[in-house]
């Protein structure tokens, strides 16, 4: 690696120099980062940190923390990924993305270090992160895991609360083959002393997090066994619920995120606040019900059954796993009047994409799948050997811009199209529909 930082612009030049680190892979230890944060004076420790992991649901649940510590008035940064168009979404302080001067700057920073370490992409991001965080003076400081969270490279804070938002079945080739093992992965994020919230419930997944809990002397929370909720109205693009959290009582809450499943991510976010403030942190109730109705406008939290035109009705949603498009699937109740339906759909080739498909095929009438820029993307050989082998009716593209026409062409007013399967897919659409190349009503 030559470690020059050569292009048009900063933030052209840091990227292709961030993006050159991929070919290190995933490194899963902790040597580097720790290296990285020595370098830099170990920002991590002037941060205030709620640390969160799972495997679904743990960008939305950061989101909605992230959203009501910003309606009382704190400066938040908020750190998640991967990001969908632009490299920059991954940072961002009160909603705000890192300008290309500001990536620039500590891409130069850490640069040599980088280079001597070897670091990968993410540990390379990482270290930015808490240095612009904590240089940038955050109240609080939101951070989703990358990977498992044991050894992922976010995984050197010591966090006022911990998060677990859900175990699934996702990356067993590195973190394991068994919902337990994940489990084991997840759970190395909490800490000596600190609490954990812990949303699942299968006895087998919480004598996990009990088992660590006793080795760290970790205070662990599980949700079912101190929420309970009641739905008033669950839509598309928000929601209205009825909660108790450790005996209080939040009558009428709205999210503006749809779906059941952004229920639940919303309860395990008010947990981890209620458990923040039960440990004598300010957290207002207003701020609750505030933060949780304006996620999107707070924090610019996207991809999440978004809807980017009513007519015709255009949703996307970045399920890219098989409890995620299941999630996905029955956030679509609402739309249980308007039968058939078109779908995009494109996936990694590291993912379940047939029990991804046979959950979605159920729904749809008319499917078109597509290969993404991405080389890790499933390709148009791997889609049509796929959709022969599960006898799958669907049309195949080799580009995204030549599949959402064509998905565009298929879905009148009376119907809609929904665009699923991986952020990668949502980040080549979504400027295609920012640019207005499609003639649609947007919202």
């Amino acid at each position: 690696m030559s470690g020059e930082l050569r292009s048009n612009t900063p933030l052209q030049a840091s990227t292709e120099f961030l993006y050159g680190l991929e070919k290190f892979g995933i490194k899963m230890d902790l040597d580097n980062i720790r290296a990285l944060m020595e370098f830099s004076g170990n920002p991590e420790r002037r941060l205030k940190v709620v640390h969160v992991a799972g495997t679904n649901g743990k960008g939305s649940t950061c989101a909605a923390v992230a959203s009501v510590l910003m309606a009382q008035g704190n400066k938040v940064g908020l750190y998640t990924s991967p990001h969908l168009v632009s490299f920059t979404e991954r940072f961002k302080i009160n909603g705000r993305e890192i300008s290309g001067e500001e990536i620039a700057a500590l891409t130069a920073y850490f640069h040599e270090e980088i280079v001597r370490l070897r670091a990968t992409f993410f540990e390379a991001t990482t270290a930015i992160m808490f240095k612009y965080f904590a240089d940038s003076g955050v109240d609080f400081a939101v951070i989703e895991t990358g990977l498992g969270g044991r050894l992922d490279a976010t995984n050197v804070v010591d966090p006022l609360v911990s998060i677990v938002t859900g175990i699934g079945l996702d990356h067993t080739d590195i973190l394991g083959d068994t919902l337990e093992k994940i489990a084991f992965e997840k759970a190395g994020i909490m800490k000596p002393g600190r609490p954990a919230v812990v949303n699942v419930s299968p006895d087998s997944l919480k004598r996990v997090f009990s088992s660590a809990a006793l080795k760290t002397g970790s205070d662990v929370i599980f949700i079912n066994e101190v929420v309970s909720a009641r739905d008033r109205e669950v839509g598309i693009d928000s929601s209205f619920f009825d909660a108790t959290i450790f005996g209080e009582e939040f009558d009428s809450l709205r999210i503006d995120l749809g779906g059941k499943h952004q229920i639940k991510n919303a309860l395990t976010a008010l947990t981890a606040l209620q458990v923040l403030k039960r440990e004598g942190m300010r957290i207002e109730r207003q701020a609750m019900y505030d933060g949780l109705a304006k996620i999107r406008i707070n924090t610019g939290h996207r991809g999440r059954l978004e809807v980017l035109s009513r007519k015709p009705l255009i949703i996307l949603d970045v399920a890219h796993n098989p409890e995620g498009v299941k999630a996905l699937v029955d956030g679509l109740a609402p739309l249980a009047d308007i039968k058939g339906g078109t779908l995009l759909f494109a996936v990694m080739r590291d993912k379940d994409a047939v029990s991804m498909l046979d959950y979605l095929r159920q729904r749809f009438s008319r499917i078109i799948l597509t290969q993404l820029q991405t080389g890790r993307s499933l390709g148009v050989a791997e889609l049509k050997k796929l959709s022969n082998g599960i006898k799958l009716e669907a049309q195949v593209f080799e580009n995204s811009t030549e599949a959402f026409r064509a998905a565009i062409n298929l879905t009148d007013n009376d119907s809609f199209l929904l665009i699923t399967g991986s952020h990668y897919l949502a980040g080549e659409v979504l400027p295609v529909v920012d640019k207005s190349v499609i003639n649609f009503e947007s919202l």
